[in-house]
Formats: C-alpha cells, structure tokens, sequence
C-alpha cells in the first residue's frame, strides 16, 4: 500500500509539472500573442493616421479647386449676364427704332 501510495504521489507531482509546463507555455503564447496584436495595432494606427493626413490634403487641394472653378463660373456668369443686359438694351432700342419707323409711316 505505501509503494502504491508512493507511486500515486509520483504520478501526482508528474502530473502536476506536466499542468504546470502547459500553463506556462499558454502564458507564453498569450504574451507572444498580445505583443503581435499590439505591433500590429500600431501598424494599424500609423496607416489610418498617415491616410488621415493624405485625405485632409486631399480635400483641401479639392477645396480650393472647387473654389478656384466656382470663381471662374462666377466670372463667366458676370460676363453673360453684362452681355445680355447689353443686348437687351441694344434689342430695346431696335424695337423703339422699328416702333417709332412705324408710327411715322402711318
């Protein structure tokens, strides 16, 4: 009974060690695991900040060729707007010719 016993106790603290040596390597990989989550969430971060700037230059270079474009559109529709004001008045002016030309004539 005392070798049995012996030999229980032997397996035990083998058992034990083996439990143990498992914990241990499980502990290992988690660390080993978190370092590269954490690498990899730096990489992660560094690309969204990096296309965070690139966006924000972006948009301002769009910014100021939208307002650079609306500037040229403004510049056009004063420009046809001035024009047609002239020809309106030089199209008044025909007519009240034309009207004037007839009433003479009658």
């Amino acid at each position: 009974l005392e070798a049995d016993l012996g030999k229980l106790s032997d397996s035990r603290a083998d058992i034990d060690g083996l439990v143990a040596g498992q914990v241990e390597k499980i502990a290992e990989g988690r660390a080993v695991l978190a370092k590269a989550l954490e690498n990899d969430i730096a990489g992660i971060k560094n690309l969204i900040e990096a296309h965070s700037a690139k966006l924000a230059e972006d948009r301002t270079q769009l910014g100021r060729s939208l307002e650079s474009d609306l500037s040229g559109i403004r510049g056009l529709i004063d420009s046809h707007s001035g024009r047609l004001a002239e020809d309106r008045g030089l199209l008044s002016q025909t007519l009240e010719a034309d009207l004037a030309k007839l009433a003479e004539s009658r």
